[in-house]
């Protein structure tokens, strides 16, 4: 999967360059992906079926951090996934290339049609797949219907996904992000890899201490003050949750360096 980010389309723009990367054109959606759960993965299987009919690249643009952690991180408890782990989530569903977004107000600032716009222009973009609430531009202004007209007007061919629900044995929740991460920290792992369709896991870049690591250093939820059995790369260990640090016991430390991302499974 190729990746590219939001500053090389916006250069290839300003200076009239057309990558021929996207000779063939593309199909595009764009979100958080926080996650990966099942409603995104209904969303795109759709884009990738729709791409391999029509010979066209799949792709996504999200963000660098989701979109809730910059605009409300008063009361944001933390991703459900690392931009690493959303990477290889997308190559393993058959995307072709992710474009990443570091969200600053200069984008924030641009109107919802001069975005897709930019995505016809920089990557020849033929087709969009959306949820059906999905919104985009400033403000949120371009909801689905401006984005249908626009698809019309230029065209660009379209689905429109509805929402994914899980029944939690009294009534039906819409599958959400924000819903996993409750989950996550209440403890119900069973829960949240039912709908993640994985274990929820903590990514951890491994440092000098050893088996120590600070919370600080992770963006993730991370599960209340507890002790906990877990996996890595399939071998169960168990993991210490602390105000201030996560520690992993390890029977065979020596295979880690320093630098290297582990993936703590939460079953």
């Amino acid at each position: 999967m190729k990746v590219f980010s939001w500053n090389e389309i916006k250069e290839d723009l300003e200076r009239d360059y057309s990558q021929s990367y996207f000779k063939s054109g593309s199909g595009i959606s764009i979100g958080s992906f926080d996650g990966l759960h099942k409603g995104h993965r209904v969303l795109l299987n759709t884009l990738v079926d729709y791409c391999r009919k029509n010979k066209l690249l799949s792709g996504v643009v999200s963000f660098s951090r989701p979109l809730p952690s910059v605009k409300h991180k008063e009361d944001y408890q933390g991703d459900i996934s690392t931009l690493d782990q959303r990477l290889k989530l997308f190559e393993s569903l058959g995307i072709d290339f992710a474009i990443i977004v570091d969200f600053d107000d200069e984008f924030a600032s641009i109107k919802g049609i001069e975005f897709l716009q930019m995505l016809v222009n920089a990557c020849n973009m033929t087709y969009i797949a959306e949820g059906i609430d999905f919104r985009c531009g400033y403000m949120g202004s371009t909801d689905a219907s401006s984005i249908k007209l626009f698809a019309e007007n230029n065209n660009v061919k379209y689905d429109f996904v509805d929402p994914v629900f899980y029944n939690n044995g009294t009534e039906e929740d819409r599958i959400s992000s924000s819903y996993i991460r409750s989950m996550v920290l209440k403890r119900f792992f069973t829960t949240a890899t039912e709908l993640l369709e994985r274990p929820y896991s903590i990514q951890i870049a491994v440092n000098s201490e050893g088996q120590v690591f600070s919370r600080e250093l992770t963006s993730q939820a991370v599960p209340p003050v507890g002790a906990y059995h877990c996996k890595l790369d399939g071998e169960e260990i168990r993991v210490e949750i602390t105000e201030n640090d996560i520690i992993c016991h390890f029977t065979d430390s020596q295979r880690y360096k320093p630098g290297d991302l582990i993936n703590i499974d939460f079953e």
